[in-house]
């Protein structure tokens, strides 16, 4: 189905706007038409894998804890960091049920300078998504759906009324309502790497249909593709990544859908059918795979995957081929996209009504962390516990355990630093006070626990993480929701501890690509003159790497976390690498 699209508005092409800043040399290809910042998505890229280069808190960083309390409109599990405004500062934004908010940290205190009202029904209307482009630019949305009331999900495009001052107040730009085109409640949206809005709705359960569309930022409805489903089909669970080449991953109860496309149309690639369920619970909030997928791999050569847990009562990781490899011939009894399935070690379902895993994988090159879940609604002191990394095996085509951490329970989507190598998170203890990890990326030991506070009812509980994301500034500080509340962990005073088999030197060798399958380069551009040295994680040099043309060859050695050491001008410099 397709508006009447004049010709001119086809001839119409969005001027990409200034590219988006490469904070991290490691990210997967940067979309130019999100927001210039560290953190501008839920799991900050499109790839959603809420992972950062930015060396997050240390285990000898002296922290303070600061808090915006009695947020109204009820709890929001995201927060995002803005563009950078003149004078330099960046603002934060936080949408949830009833409200969008505009708050500034100036040092001293989180402060707030505007919020809107965007609906009066905090209860059955709770939305689990919000956009940040560029230009100040953001996007959020009242989901309510209900025809007979004349209810339809609404989009609201939002601004500063000065775009050049962070304390101005907030505008709606445009509204976008979908049930001007008969389209189902949409609860999950992305923005594609041409710069258009791409939506997913629910499952018409009457004429059994989901509907995935294409919106021009301008709000002007650009194509919607209906495609069949089951009566019993649950199509819109979870949120969604896209890739550089606009192909986007939808997973329902049933199946992974890949859908393309191509700037003017929709299509399904391909589907791959999986019992999401199987033996696992189906109540309230339990509805297929919990997570949304989380793609891993970019550039020639590489693995391409789609990963994501199923929801069977002992939960597995499934990764799925986005492009198949030359001589796969597949998985017996399973589609061809089918790459691998493991089980979860610590997932165990803990509540008819709730997934184990329902919080995303986090990711970073070929290594996925992933925690056990304990509920939306509060959960006890006494909780499951559970967190652990798989690793993707490249040369084999499967997944490995790389460790399992039985001790601790973190409830919230997790967040790894590359430049601390911690995953972060916080999650209750038996002591019903909330604490604060960082947890070794290689061992899985925690190495960071911080004391939050106790837990509070559900209505005021500051530390409430029940699927909160956990952003990273410039700084290294994080900023997370809590229940009516955004916590800041700040930085007080930095010390830093060396995790490397040799000596950690002040201004480190910046490398890229890192993660790196073939060759390395340095940011700025040649070889160091004085021979260097590559170390694995035992200290020992390692040898079959060699430099061709300005590049470090690195072919030939294993896949894992790698030191190189090069001495200039009498002083040591190290730099991290890891190798796929």
């Amino acid at each position: 189905m397709k508006p009447l699209i004049t010709f001119l508005l086809l001839l119409a092409v969005i001027i990409p706007p200034k590219a988006q800043t490469s904070f991290c040399p490691s990210d997967p290809p940067s979309n130019p038409y999100l927001a210039d910042t560290p953190w501008p998505l839920f799991h900050r890229n499109n790839y959603a894998q809420a992972s950062s280069c930015i060396t997050g808190p240390l285990p000898g960083d002296s922290l303070i804890i600061k808090s915006k309390t009695n947020i109204r409109g009820g709890t929001s599990p995201w927060v995002y960091l803005s563009d950078q405004y003149p004078n330099g500062e960046r603002v934060l934004l936080y949408s949830n049920s009833s409200f969008v908010f505009k708050f500034i940290d100036d040092g001293e205190q989180i402060i707030t300078i505007d919020s809107l009202r965007i609906d009066f029904d905090v209860f059955t209307s709770f939305g689990w998504n919000f956009l940040l482009t560029n230009d100040k630019i953001w996007y959020t949305y009242d989901p309510k759906y209900d025809p007979a009331e004349g209810e339809s999900t609404r989009l609201f495009k939002l601004s500063d009324e000065d775009t050049d001052d962070p304390y101005s107040d907030i505008v709606v730009l445009d509204t976008f309502d979908f049930g001007d085109y008969d389209i189902n409640r949409v609860q999950h949206y992305t923005i594609s790497y041409d710069g258009h809005i791409v939506f997913h709705s629910d499952n018409n359960e009457e004429e059994s249909y989901g509907t995935v569309g294409v919106i021009s930022q301008d709000f002007e409805l650009l194509d919607t593709l209906r495609y069949a489903t089951t009566a019993d089909e649950i199509t819109n669970h979870n949120a969604f990544p896209i890739d550089e080449n606009n192909s986007f991953y939808v997973t329902t109860n049933k199946r992974l859908i890949r859908f393309d496309w191509n700037g003017s149309d929709l299509s399904i690639a391909w589907e791959a059918p999986y019992d999401f369920v199987n033996d696992g619970p189906t109540g309230t909030f339990a509805e297929g795979s919990g997570t949304t997928p989380t793609l891993l791999g970019w550039g020639p050569g590489n693995d391409k995957l789609v990963v994501m847990s199923d929801g069977h009562a002992k939960n597995n990781l499934l990764a799925f081929w986005r492009e198949l490899p030359a001589g796969w011939t597949g998985r017996p009894g399973m589609d061809i996209h089918f790459a691998d399935s493991i089980r979860i070690p610590f997932a165990e379902t803990f509540d008819d009504a709730f997934q184990s895993i329902e919080n995303s994988p986090t990711a970073f090159g070929y290594d996925i962390a992933i925690a056990q879940y304990n509920g939306f609604l509060g959960y006890d002191c006494e909780n499951e516990k559970g967190v652990q990394k798989i690793s993707w095996d490249t040369l084999n085509n499967e997944f490995n355990i790389a460790w399992a951490n039985d001790s601790i329970n973190m409830n919230g989507v997790l967040t790894y630093s590359e430049g601390a190598d911690l995953v972060y998170g916080s999650g209750k203890e038996s002591d019903c006070n909330y604490y604060y990890y960082g947890l070794d990326w290689q061992t899985g030991e925690i190495v960071l626990r911080l004391l939050l506070g106790p837990e509070g009812t559900f209505f005021d509980d500051p530390f409430y993480d029940a699927g909160n994301n956990n952003i990273i500034d410039e700084e290294g500080n994080i900023y997370f929701p809590g229940g009516n509340a955004l916590i800041k962990l700040e930085i007080a005073e930095r010390q830093t501890v060396s995790t490397s088999p040799a000596p950690q030197q002040a201004n480190p060798l910046s490398l890229f690509p890192n993660p790196a399958h073939n060759y390395l380069q340095f940011k700025n551009g040649t070889i160091p003159r004085e021979p260097l040295q590559i170390f694995d994680l035992s200290g020992k040099a390692v040898k079959g790497w060699t430099i061709e043309q300005n590049q470090i060859n690195i072919q030939a050695l294993q896949s894992g976390l790698y030191f190189i050491k090069v001495e200039q001008d009498g002083q040591q410099q190290l730099a991290k690498f890891v190798k796929l």
